[in-house]
């Protein structure tokens, strides 16, 4: 569960990182919805991978917890 807990938050702070790291954009025009949503640089796409990392590991904790907690009790 340890692992789980430290990729969680190891991806969180990458998020943080690669966000703050982020060129500013200077073009006038937009890029499409599909650049915006999945383009890591040009849009918000380090938020979506970074977001489905996170919930991920969050999951696979969650389950490793309540194993621990269901062997325990039952």
């Amino acid at each position: 569960m340890g692992n789980w807990i430290a990729l969680t938050i190891l991806s969180l702070v990458a998020m943080i990182v690669f966000r703050k790291k982020r060129p500013l954009d200077e073009k006038l025009e937009p890029p499409s919805n599909f650049t915006m949503f999945f383009h890591p640089i040009q849009g918000e796409g380090d938020l979506f991978i970074g977001g489905v990392l996170v919930i991920y590991f969050s999951s696979r904790m969650f389950l490793a917890l309540s194993q621990t907690i269901r062997s325990l009790v039952f």
